[in-house]
């Protein structure tokens, strides 16, 4: 079975199918309706009056909600597999204004709940209906000092498409057409990236510099997405914290539903067990007698176990056998992944780099995005899609709005994910030099969650300070990025990453800041479930899928503390999580 691609013709045709124009046509009359609703909200004081004309607004608006969402999500999966679709990009562009307008005009309802008073609230949501939305409400009422008036709010909301938005697309767009030259051959930024976990070192090196010098002449570019992005975001927070001022963590904090005590305890613990990391690089230098194990070396493959490659059927069949092993239902959805053609595997020449999970509004379908040249790396990557992909099926029959989960929660179905298909493919063998090259995977794990991911915080962290004293220029930037790796790395690594800030996406993504802690998060507190699920035997698969189909409707700490017992501001939990990593980095070294 070669690698799949995916099948969306019952979605849409085309980006251009004249079925979209007709449904843009109803949303525009479902926006004429939700005015009409809006117009009346300041005058209602009855509060039985207030429930039904709530309920109203709610259901127009999230029918608007749903084109806007499936348009988004089709013309940016378009874009991944061809950056040069240019109908594609038009539909992104068109559905991300469609999503603007809403918010526009949903300020009034947003900004009602925010400020009414306390005790209208808890009328209004003995509704059942409206009481889907409390948990909501209550997170956004905290921020209620932070609001600016109607007008500014709708204003900011539509500045945002083409001004901070056009950065993100920006970016996305010079991913789309980079061609690195890897020994005499342009290709593509995902191909290029998979070069990089060739057993040859030569040809890794290679395509690293390839990589390098194709952001390297872009680098100036990307320094102005950055700023733009984070100036943006800094202007922002002034000009909301005129009563209480919040810094850009704050608002990451709000963004992520946890509290910067939880933030601080984790980056804590992380910086008291880099030394694992940095061990794990050791260990994996060593086997491969490396003295000089630079950046091309991270994701070098376990030395003799990994010269032949897996087919796709190969590779999703060990994940749906070790998903099926803890939960015969989540083993079942895998293989139905495939089977309907939600998973897009299949290299192209002018595909982005790096994979993805995501998933339509309407009908409710997950999909997923890799590039798959048959590595194991390869195979635990479209573990971790899968592992997203679960979490989205478990909230399909949800309320809209609690399919949406925070990006601090996003990271744990997929990481436990990897963590049961690696532990499978190791009890599934005796043989030294498998063990190893499955070993090797937690390795690289450990260390870049333990130095890469928090080295990515110490450098946002830098940034954001820098650009409040004005713009940061590329040289700048490659000097915090090196210093932040020197921090974490230490002497693990020969020289560093200086363009990381370039080639790494998640710097320019234009809606949320600091996308590094949710996967250190995500890491460990996946860790401390499976620590659990080895306790709890088959009593726990229940208590994990409740677990993911809280995660819309509660912070990161009550969401612990109801399905665990356990306090994260504690540094406790993360302890029993970094014991694991411990013993996966211990098997490492004695394996090699």
């Amino acid at each position: 079975m070669n690698p799949p691609v995916w099948q969306d013709d019952h979605i849409y045709a085309a980006p251009d199918d004249p079925a979209i124009d007709a449904a843009f046509q109803q949303a525009a009359h479902a926006l004429n309706e939700l005015d009409a609703l809006l117009a009346t909200l300041p005058g209602t004081q009855d509060p039985n009056a207030l429930r039904h004309l709530l309920r109203a607004i709610r259901r127009q608006a999230n029918g608007v909600k749903r084109l806007a969402w499936n348009c988004q999500v089709y013309g940016y999966n378009r874009l991944s597999r061809d950056g040069r679709d240019e109908p594609a990009r038009a539909l992104l562009s068109r559905g991300r204004q469609l999503q603007a307008t809403l918010a526009q005009r949903s300020k009034p309802v947003a900004l009602f709940w925010g400020r009414a008073p306390e005790s209208l609230v808890r009328t209004l949501l003995q509704d059942p209906e409206l009481f889907e939305l409390a948990y909501l409400i209550h997170h956004d009422r905290g921020q209620q000092d932070q609001w600016l008036s109607l007008e500014s709010e709708q204003l900011i909301e539509g500045l945002a498409v083409d001004g901070l938005q056009g950065w993100g697309d920006l970016y996305d767009n010079l991913v789309g057409r980079l061609l690195p030259v890897v020994e005499g051959v342009p290709m593509g930024l995902a191909q290029a990236d998979n070069l990089l976990a060739h057993p040859d070192r030569a040809r890794r090196a290679s395509a690293w510099h390839a990589i390098q010098a194709a952001w390297e002449a872009e680098q100036e570019t990307v320094a102005a997405i950055l700023n733009a992005i984070n100036g943006w975001r800094n202007e922002l927070v002034r000009q909301r914290g005129r009563g209480r001022r919040q810094d850009a963590l704050d608002v990451s904090c709000h963004q992520g539903h946890l509290t910067r005590t939880t933030l601080e305890t984790l980056i804590a613990a992380a910086g008291e067990h880099k030394e694992l990391g940095r061990r794990a690089l050791r260990a994996m230098a060593c086997a491969r007698q490396i003295s000089d194990f630079a950046p091309w070396d991270l994701y070098a493959p376990a030395p003799l176990a990994t010269c032949s490659t897996l087919g796709f059927d190969q590779a999703l069949t060990l994940v749906v056998e070790a998903f099926a092993a803890f939960d015969p239902e989540m083993g079942a959805f895998a293989r139905m992944m495939a089977d309907k053609g939600w998973i897009d595997a299949a290299p192209s020449e002018h595909r982005r780099s790096g994979a993805y999970s995501t998933e339509y509004a309407d009908p409710p379908e997950p999909r997923i995005f890799l590039t798959f040249e048959g590595t194991l790396d390869n195979v635990i990557t479209l573990a971790h899609e899968l592992g997203h992909a679960w979490h989205s099926w478990l909230l399909r029959d949800l309320p809209l709005e609690l399919r949406d989960y925070p990006k601090t929660l996003a990271e744990t179905a997929s990481l436990f994910a990897e963590t049961l298909v690696r532990d499978a493919l190791l009890a599934a063998t005796d043989k030294v030099e498998q063990r190893r090259a499955i070993a090797w995977l937690d390795g690289e794990r450990a260390a870049s969650m333990l130095l890469d991911v928090p080295a990515r915080f110490t450098f946002e962290r830098s940034l954001v300070a820098a650009r409040e004293q004005g713009y940061v220029g590329a040289g700048q930037l490659r000097e915090m990025m090196k210093s932040a790796q020197q921090q974490w790395y230490g002497d693990a690594l020969s020289q560093h990453d200086e363009l990381f800030w370039a080639s790494k996406g998640h710097f320019s993504i234009a809606e949320l800041g600091f996308y590094n802690y949710p996967y250190l998060f995500g890491y460990l507190f996946s860790l401390g479930l499976y620590a659990q699920q080895a306790r709890a035997g088959r009593e726990f698969v229940p208590a994990y899928r409740a677990l993911l189909t809280d995660t819309g409707r509660m912070s990161a700490e009550d969401l612990v503390e109801k399905h665990l017992g356990v306090d994260i501001r504690e540094p406790g939990f993360w302890q029993e999580s970094l014991n694991y990593v411990e013993e996966a980095v211990v098997r490492l070294e004695r394996l090699v």
